[in-house]
């Protein structure tokens, strides 16, 4: 990996500089920011506007800190609630990574629900830390705002453009588990994926990544079936799988991708009970724990490798490739 210098901040608009652009006061846009009982609300609106245009998001409480150097942290932005972040044996091992690698250079971490709770990335962006690293999605948005913080930013399993990312080779990673169901010669392909999955970036490589390597291999697409289903929580059986099942032809040879280990075990839990078809393979993604529980074939990724190269490059400016997946072969 080649080591660049550390990511430049961009300067920092002052209240002053945004008032003068916009030609109010000072004293308005601090209202708009910080009273904003002192204005109409179209006023208020029309200055928040237009100061995230120019790339202000409000007064900054820890430049002096920061100027003085006392405060050195770096913030875990994430998408949703924190509540999850501790359920995910994936996102523990990410912050495990992260927390490594801050404890060898002294620094301690923030962790920022919600994208700051609100539907804005600004109230992320007023926290103390020195840099942030924003894990998950980024609506599209959202991304003039990415593009314009100031401090050094890096984003994980997301994509906007010009802003430095760490993530995995997702449609690597699916290329190798589609040759791998494709070896076991199935007669269909069962693909399950998130509802309204599209969206995000992970789950359209992942499937980008199934039909690049089927249509390689020789294999009919008209044969590859997608499934959306709500994501199943430990021990649920979707009932979509089973009406699809039920329509197959008896006896035919069916494998089963998904695009999350939870979707795979979900599959299984219908498939070992289930004599229409023939099962040569089911195939997840991730490697949780409980895919190893139930000997489930899956793409293993390293997120504790993705949480040390996210620090690494936000505070240094390390650039790295997306990180490889390893297919760990198991009874499925």
């Amino acid at each position: 990996m080649a080591a660049r210098p550390s990511t430049a901040r961009k300067p920092r608009l002052t209240l002053k500089d945004v008032a003068e652009v916009l030609g109010v006061s000072r004293t308005a846009v601090s209202n708009a920011f910080n009273r904003p009982g002192e204005l109409s609300d179209a006023l208020r609106a029309d200055i928040l506007d237009k100061a995230r245009e120019l790339g202000y998001f409000g007064p900054d409480p820890a430049a002096r800190a920061l100027r003085s150097g006392q405060v050195r942290q770096v913030a875990v932005v994430f998408g949703h609630a924190l509540g999850p972040v501790f359920e995910d044996p994936l996102s523990i091992e990410f912050l495990r990574g992260v927390a490594g690698e801050l404890d060898a250079r002294g620094m301690s971490m923030q962790l920022v629900p919600d994208m700051g709770r609100t539907t804005s990335l600004a109230y992320a962006f007023q926290t103390t830390a020195d840099a942030l690293i924003v894990h998950g999605e980024v609506d599209a948005a959202l991304a003039p705002e990415v593009r314009a913080f100031s401090k050094p930013l890096v984003l994980v399993d997301a994509e906007v453009a010009d802003v430095p990312s760490v993530r995995m080779d997702e449609r690597g990673g699916a290329a190798a588990a589609m040759e791998r169901t494709l070896s076991r010669r199935p007669d269909r392909v069962l693909v399950l994926s998130p509802i309204h999955g599209s969206g995000s970036s992970v789950t359209t490589h992942r499937s980008r990544g199934y039909i690049s390597a089927a249509r390689h291999l020789g294999f009919d697409l008209g044969c590859m079936d997608w499934l959306e289903i709500a994501e199943p929580r430990p021990g649920e059986q979707p009932g979509r799988i089973e009406d699809y099942l039920q329509q197959l032809p008896a006896r035919t040879k069916l494998a089963v991708l998904g695009t999350t280990d939870t979707m795979a075990l979900a599959a299984l839990q219908v498939l070992e009970g289930h004599q229409q078809v023939d099962v040569v393979s089911v195939v997840g993604f991730d490697d949780i724990p409980a895919a190893a529980a139930a000997g489930l074939t899956t793409m293993r990724q390293h997120s504790a490798q993705k949480g040390r190269l996210a620090v690494r490059q936000v505070l240094d400016g390390e650039e790295s490739d997306p990180l490889p997946f390893e297919l760990v072969v198991r009874r499925t």
